[in-house]
């Protein structure tokens, strides 16, 4: 190489060059040699992590009474500088809804030190909602709303007093649960809408006066449960819930509104995917009692369990409903996105379900262009680079 120059001060000598220090100025031949060499610095990709706890189950109502929404579970989105030996990873269940009674608690979802905490279960008509990630919605003689764990979620909202029959919402990873009235439960807290990880979708549809929606085109990105929906005749806060015969790309969806109008060929966008919204609570007098993916909460459904993978809470039984039994909070989920450049896993537990199978080492490098995508779906174990 040729001579440096260190501190200004042309020198006889060369001056070293490391992985994480060149000091001098450079030719651009001299830097082409340091990088063959792998003695150039560069700088660190940011490693995105998403790890969500499971949601909190809906409380069940008796004949005689409403029940609170629940909780979604924690959730916890950064960035770390490096990969490198191995991680532990954990993915929590939702919890699950009984009869007339509050059901259970989500449980935790980690990745190395970053622990998120399940959300806590609704209020049932007359025992207490419970604290948790984000916390389940109150009811009647214990109106109180759970409590949420700071930085991962909110509080639950508080039902009305026992003659008005009203619950609370549980809380979500984006906003507190909204307390119930005498006419209608509480709505969900609002989920967090995650633009970074997965590429925004962007295509072509047909919506009727109904919450099916057909995608017969698509530009970029995918659709998965918790997608945002944005475009003419959409009511604000559309995401959808479930598939139909679309599975990503083009077919139909259900999302959990219904569009205002009736247009073919309407331009749809997302910039996001909801993850943990609460679910919403239920009123003695009107059905509210719904499933919790992406803030949940609106009215009319006769399945309140959450989705799973999103964390949500599951939503309120209601008095004189099919089975009065509260709806199961959602699983949760851990994903990691980083620059394409960077290496791939290089083991895996087979206990744990990465982009779909047992063990998968194999990224995703579809759902977010340039970058490779882990998306660990449930179970135990470590992944090592």
């Amino acid at each position: 190489m040729s001579t440096q120059y260190k501190g200004s001060v042309l020198s006889s000598t060369e001056q070293a060059t490391s992985t994480s220090s060149a000091t001098g100025i450079w030719t651009t031949s001299d830097v082409m040699q340091a990088q063959q060499a792998s003695t150039w610095p560069t700088l660190a990709p940011l490693i995105e992590y998403l790890v969500i706890a499971g949601g909190g189950a809906g409380g069940g109502a008796g004949s005689n009474g409403a029940a609170g929404g629940g909780g979604a579970g924690g959730l916890l989105n950064g960035f770390i500088a490096t990969l490198s030996g191995s991680y532990s990873i954990a993915v929590g269940g939702g919890g699950a809804g009984v009869g007339n009674a509050k059901g259970s608690n989500g449980t935790t979802s980690s990745f190395g030190s970053f622990t998120t905490v399940g959300g806590g279960a609704g209020s049932a008509t007359s025992v207490a909602a419970s604290s948790g990630g984000s916390g389940g919605g109150g009811a009647q003689a214990t109106n109180t709303g759970g409590s949420g764990t700071t930085g991962q979620g909110y509080a639950g909202g508080n039902g009305t007093n026992p003659a008005s029959y009203g619950a609370g919402g549980g809380g979500g990873a984006g906003g507190a649960g909204v307390t119930g009235t005498s006419s209608f439960g509480g709505a969900g807290g609002i989920g967090y809408l995650n633009s970074t990880i997965y590429t925004a979708f962007t295509g072509t549809a047909n919506i009727a006066s109904s919450t099916t929606i057909t995608i017969f085109s698509v530009t970029t990105g995918a659709i998965r449960v918790g997608t945002q929906i944005t475009g003419a005749g959409i009511p604000t806060g559309a995401f959808i819930v479930s598939f139909g015969t679309g599975t990503g790309g083009t077919g139909t969806y259900i999302m959990n509104v219904a569009a205002t109008a009736t247009t073919s060929g309407i331009s749809v966008t997302s910039s996001g995917v909801y993850f943990a919204g609460g679910g919403g609570g239920s009123s003695y007098i009107v059905t509210m009692g719904v499933g919790g993916a992406g803030g949940g909460g609106t009215a009319g459904s006769a399945t309140p369990n959450a989705a799973a993978n999103t964390g949500g809470g599951g939503g309120a039984a209601y008095s004189g409903g099919p089975t009065g039994i509260g709806g199961n909070g959602g699983s949760g989920v851990v994903v990691l996105s980083y620059p394409s450049y960077y290496p791939s896993a290089t083991a895996a537990s087979a206990g744990l379900t990465i982009n779909g199978s047992a063990g998968n080492i194999t990224p995703d490098t579809t759902s977010k262009s340039g970058y490779k995508v882990y998306l660990i779906t449930a179970g135990s174990g470590t992944m090592t680079w």
